[in-house]
């Protein structure tokens, strides 16, 4: 039997739909969430009491920035397939609140790589945003100009791009 697909931000919109389509063509997932009150934690339950009875689905509730935790889900799960969709969103918030997008978005997704090297993880799909292009109003985007963030948020979700690119290469 395949290892199970691993997808962060499984009580999210995004990933809470993507889990239910894998689940629909056969695979086996292990939705992770940390379940915070950034967007309503009860939307986030509701989503989640969605893969009750499911058996191919396991959910873990932790924070993708505890490298320990992360890692021995990865190992211990022995998984080979990510879909990496957890983040912590928002422009504004990452204003007041910058050490959250370096928790989530930057310790979070390094702990995952980390994982999956040590895992030969062997695919990686990671959402980024459109905010990496910031001030840049070149049109149409192109990726390789996605060098001016202006926020917070914006800063690690290239920060992350950076890090995919690095990790790719090297390992």
């Amino acid at each position: 039997m395949p290892a199970p697909i691993l997808v962060t931000g499984a009580a999210g919109f995004i990933g809470h739909a993507v889990a239910h389509r894998l689940l629909a063509r056969g695979e086996r997932v292990i939705g992770v969430d940390i379940v915070n009150d950034y967007y309503d934690p009860a939307l986030k339950e509701a989503r989640l009491a969605t893969f009750a009875g499911i058996n191919s689905f396991a959910f873990e509730r932790l924070d993708i920035a505890d490298a320990d935790k992360m890692k021995a889900l990865v190992c211990d799960n022995n998984i080979v397939r990510v879909v990496h969709l957890a983040a912590q969103a928002g422009v504004r918030y990452s204003l007041d609140h910058p050490h959250a997008y370096a928790d989530a978005n930057l310790e979070g997704f390094l702990n995952l790589l980390e994982g999956c090297r040590h895992n030969d993880c062997r695919h990686l799909l990671y959402a980024s945003s459109s905010s990496v292009y910031g001030a840049n109003d070149v049109l149409p985007k192109h990726e390789g100009l996605a060098t001016r963030p202006v926020s917070p948020y914006a800063a690690s979700k290239l920060a992350t791009e950076a890090y995919s690119l690095a990790w790719s290469h090297s390992y």
